[in-house]
């Protein structure tokens, strides 16, 4: 590989985002990447979750595949991986709409119950444990009802890794 096509490969993933967005994935790479490379499903996943994406295992194992070479992901290819989830996730939009579909009236909030069952029956199903914190943290009442707007934005919040 040349020069120059070397230094375009480096620009694919990068046109698609702002230089911020740029410097807040490189600071986040930088930190959690061994030895300036992704060398494993699991790093990529705390990666994305730390930039507030949330990738499925499935989603994740797929990446890694489809990108690494020599088991590693260097950061221009990162940022190509992050462009396709991207494509992909429209997480606050899909969260909206799946609350809208239980809030038949248009009120703004469902019941706290509901959010519950859906949150330990179906996707990547929580325990009873990470539901009732998550409630806590949302300052959620077990039999009350969920603002959903205020509710999503705790879901997006990166949590901290301190």
């Amino acid at each position: 590989m040349n020069l120059s096509s070397r230094s375009q490969d480096r620009k694919r993933g990068a046109r698609f985002f702002s230089k911020s967005d740029i410097d807040e994935f490189k600071e986040c790479f930088s930190f959690y990447a061994r030895q300036r490379h992704i060398v494993n499903v699991e790093e990529l996943k705390i990666i994305m979750r730390s930039l507030g994406y949330s990738p499925t295992i499935v989603e994740l194992q797929t990446y890694y595949k489809k990108y690494q070479k020599e088991g590693k992901i260097d950061f221009a290819t990162f940022l190509d991986i992050m462009h396709e989830h991207s494509q992909n996730e429209k997480c606050q939009e899909e969260l909206v709409a799946a609350f809208q579909s239980h809030d038949i009236q248009r009120r703004g909030y469902v019941n706290a119950s509901e959010v519950k069952n859906i949150l330990t029956q179906f996707g990547e199903k929580l325990n009873k444990r990470e539901v009732d914190a998550l409630f806590r943290e949302a300052k959620i009442q077990p039999n009350g009802q969920v603002k959903y707007a205020d509710f999503i934005k705790t879901l997006l919040t990166p949590a901290p890794d301190y």
